[in-house]
């Protein structure tokens, strides 16, 4: 098809040159370069690739050596013979195609493994982009195996001060620690029959402990007036 100014520099395509060696007559040397019918214009000398009597020449844009280009003409350094034969190859050449148009590139066209982490933006992957199996919830959390599992929840606190966490491999509930002893149903309590920190007996109650007990040194035990520790 035809052009207004100069055809299309075919990038990255290779054209072999029309054939000009019907017009040597040993005193002209510029002539027009076309392919298949069609004028074209190099960007540079380089992007000919010329041969005479089977001898390439030299790309020289001062036109000094070889030929040069000069618009869509190729003008030799020296006017071929009528009896040379002539061919030359035309290389397109490399363009910056500039940055895309917004929403322009598509899915196919990105280069597989091209978007890393460093190119996700924060938050920009949510639950419906997780592979994970089950499903999640408020209640649930993502386990190590990619699996959401149902959080074990506690029981009330509520009413539940002071006691701990027990469970009879099923539930989960709260138990009161035996520290009374008129509370145990183990039957006796063990102490130890040494005191090596300083204890002091609260006011107005009384304290029991199984002798021989060893007081260590520097550290004593405080009885409140009318309290009794009696070591039986």
């Amino acid at each position: 098809m035809a052009y207004i100014g100069n055809s299309p520099a075919n990038t990255g395509n290779y054209q072999l040159v029309d054939d000009i060696a019907s017009s040597f007559n040993g005193s002209l040397v510029s002539f027009a370069l076309t392919a298949g019918g069609i004028a074209i214009t190099p960007a540079k000398s380089g992007q000919i690739l010329a041969n005479i009597n089977g001898v390439m020449q030299e790309p020289d844009d001062t036109g000094t050596n070889g030929f040069k280009v000069v618009s869509s003409n190729i003008v030799f350094s020296s006017a071929p013979a009528s009896s040379d034969t002539f061919w030359a190859v035309y290389q397109g050449q490399n363009v910056d195609i500039g940055t895309p148009s917004d929403n322009v590139v598509d899915t196919a066209h990105i280069k597989n493994n091209a978007v890393t982490n460093v190119k996700m933006a924060d938050d920009a992957i949510g639950l419906d982009e997780l592979s994970a199996t089950g499903t999640p919830g408020s209640g649930n959390f993502l386990r190590g195996d990619n699996a959401w599992a149902a959080v074990d929840g506690l029981p009330s606190q509520s009413g539940n001060s002071g006691k701990f966490l027990t469970t009879d491999a099923t539930d989960a509930s709260w138990a009161t620690l035996d520290t009374d002893a008129n509370e145990t149903t183990k039957g006796l309590y063990e102490h130890a029959h040494t005191i090596a920190a300083n204890y002091s007996i609260s006011s107005g109650n009384n304290a029991m402990s199984a002798g021989p007990v060893t007081i260590n040194s520097n550290v004593s035990v405080t009885v409140p007036s009318g309290s009794t520790w009696v070591i039986a």
